[in-house]
């Protein structure tokens, strides 16, 4: 690998990076400028309602075509109602005050229309300066009630529910508080919703009991939904939605030992419901990169969850044409035993509303942790162990930033054996490279001989040929492990190091380019290129070898790239690690091991007389 032939190389990554740019479809092909769509239409063809009426286990839908109508719809005014229907819709046009419950950890709104939650908003977290963040993304049908009743689904969203009080203080010690929401619909039927919340705790219950109404319900069956989903907390240099905020997106439904997801397409306009989900439910969720819903059953309830989601396009600015928004919605199918009073079902949940973090989550079920993203079994333990003592450390250290350069500082330390023996053993195979390059031409037309006459020299030197790459294997669940905590750990979340680095779970953009570059982005972020250059500098002193130096060049470039779009902390981590591994390589050498030498000498003639007569003597003792 010459000169000429990495630059041939980078030239060819210039043009194709050149080709896939706005400026070279505009200014070189002159081609038109692509339509940019300012303004979507929600999709109506497919709603929470719906999939409870309907019966299916995955459902899709094809991207939102709004069909063409030729006959006028009828007037809804003559479509006779049922009595239920009009009981539930009569304060439809009404409003009503929220009740406030105001907690340590957030401020909560309950809307008496429906008795759903309105809005959620945690105090110790920020979102977009000092405003506290907010997780409601639209008010209607969380924690919303609904029945089918002669195949026509009724819902409890726009009746009114009567709270027993206005508002919930916790004073003195006062720990625990509930508000009583009562739905009376004539005839001794009742829907009674009562929210049970905990002074400093981010879970809450929630417990329904149904009065002379579950002979009303289809099937026995009645529905508790969650509609919008979690609002969106992390926004980018332009103040749009962050790419990691939407990527962490998803929705859990955990059964059977096993944590199932549903998984959507990466195009807009795209809906996908997911109800095959078999066994006790031990829990349902819907979860942003930080922030989650989590809604906890009684096990001895019949439950059937559903989770549905749909995508829409971001198009606030028009770089951002590979974002796809997803909006999640859960439905829970509760099922009435028929050794139940009829005539009074009650049924309780628990719901946590708040950050995922591990260390408060895992307490609530056994569970419930596996919503942490910690990869793959083999990784989980060195990654809560590597969160258990990153959290420690900021105990004595209150700086995140200089958290993570004593925390590289010792994972160094901790793996310097593994490092240490995997740097002899390269630099005794860059010793041996001459003499390799020497079989190779010796016996450059007997491939097998240059294999067998190899390993002979390796065996004579005493070297292993992986010798240095073992020890990298053994380090690499430790070192992804760092890698999945750093990237998830609300930890990190706006936390600041120092200048320009203000949150350290965000990169640290300071400029944002006219034009996108493929993989890359038009963000330009400090310390992904400040990682790019160390990672440059320590690659050109460990790789000696002339048929690696294209690796030199490549390695850090396409790391750059990829990293780019990560939190500034990760790369804060590896950009530090980088450099201690620099610093390893240049004053803590290791000592050349003193291969034995074998001395050429001349053979002496030996005297047969000398040893004949030595034998002679041995003979007679």
């Amino acid at each position: 690998m010459d000169k000429k032939t990495i630059f041939a190389f980078l030239l060819i990554g210039f043009i194709l990076i050149l080709t896939q740019t706005d400026f070279y479809r505009d200014k070189i092909l002159k081609l038109p400028p692509k339509p940019v769509v300012t303004e979507t239409q929600p999709d109506s063809s497919f709603s929470i309602n719906d999939s409870a009426s309907k019966p299916g286990t995955v459902r899709e839908t094809s991207p939102i075509q709004k069909p063409v109508r030729d006959v006028p719809e009828p007037e809804t005014s003559k479509i006779e109602e049922s009595e239920l229907a009009v009981l539930l819709n009569r304060d439809k046009d009404t409003r009503f005050e929220d009740v406030v419950i105001d907690a340590d950890l957030y401020t909560a709104r309950i809307n008496p229309k429906g008795a759903v939650v309105s809005s959620w908003k945690l105090k110790k977290f920020n979102y977009n300066g000092d405003e506290s963040v907010e997780l409601i993304e639209k008010e209607d049908g969380n924690l919303g009630f609904f029945f089918i009743n002669q195949e026509d689904t009724l819902n409890t969203y726009n009746a009114y529910f009567k709270p027993d009080k206005n508002a919930i203080t916790f004073e003195g010690k006062n720990e625990v508080e509930s508000v009583r929401f009562v739905l009376d619909l004539g005839n001794n039927r009742q829907v009674i919703k009562t929210f049970t919340f905990y002074k400093s705790e981010y879970i809450f219950d929630l417990n329904i009991d149904i009065i002379e109404l579950a002979t009303e319900f289809d099937k026995s069956q009645y529905f508790l939904a969650w509609q919008s989903g979690l609002k969106y907390t992390e926004l980018d240099y332009s103040n749009n939605i962050s790419k990691e905020d939407i990527e962490g997106s998803k929705a859990y439904v955990y059964q059977g030992e096993s944590k199932e997801e549903l998984k959507l397409p990466a195009k807009p306009y795209q809906t996908k419901s997911r109800s095959d989900f078999s066994g006790v439910v031990d829990w349902a969720a819907i979860r942003t990169k930080y922030f989650a819903m989590i809604i906890l059953p009684d096990k001895d309830d019949e439950i059937e969850p559903e989770l549905i989601g749909k995508t829409a396009p971001l198009y606030r600015d028009p770089d951002l044409k590979d974002r796809v928004k997803k909006e999640f919605s859960l439905l829970l199918k509760n099922k009435i035993s028929p050794s139940d009073n009829i005539k009074s079902v009650s049924q309780h949940f628990r719901v946590y509303f708040g950050p995922l973090d591990y260390y408060i989550i895992k307490d609530y079920h056994p569970t419930l942790a596996k919503i942490m993203d910690f990869g793959f079994t083999l990784f989980r333990p060195f990654a809560r162990g590597v969160l258990w003592s990153f959290i420690n450390l900021h105990k004595i250290i209150p700086n995140y930033g200089i958290v993570l350069i004593v925390f590289s500082i010792l994972i160094k330390i901790l793996v310097w054996p593994l490092t240490r023996k995997s740097y002899a053993s390269m630099h005794r195979m860059q010793t041996l490279q001459p003499k390799l390059t020497e079989l190779k031409e010796k016996y450059a037309k007997d491939p097998q001989r240059v294999n067998k006459e190899t390993m002979k020299l390796y065996k004579q030197e005493g070297v292993n040929p992986v010798g240095g790459c073992l020890p990298q294997l053994i380090q690499m669940p430790l070192l992804i492990a760092i890698f999945i905590v750093f990237r998830n750990t609300i930890e990190l979340r706006d936390a600041s190091f120092f200048w320009w680095i203000s949150d350290l779970s965000a990169p640290d953009t300071i400029y944002k380019l006219p034009f996108s570059i493929p993989f890359y982005g038009n963000f330009v972020n400090v310390l992904p290129i400040i990682m790019g250059i160390t990672m440059f500098w320590q690659q050109k002193m460990t790789m000696k070898d002339p048929k690696q130096k294209m690796m030199v060049y490549m390695m850090p470039i396409f790391f750059t790239l990829i990293f780019n779009s990560f939190p500034s902390g990760l790369n804060l981590y590896y950009a530090l690690f980088n450099v201690f591994s620099i610093a390893q390589q240049k004053w803590a050498p290791e000592k050349k091991e003193q291969q034995p030498q074998v001395v050429a000498t001349k053979k002496v003639p030996v005297k047969t007389k000398q040893i004949k007569g030595k034998n002679k003597r041995n003979k007679n003792g």
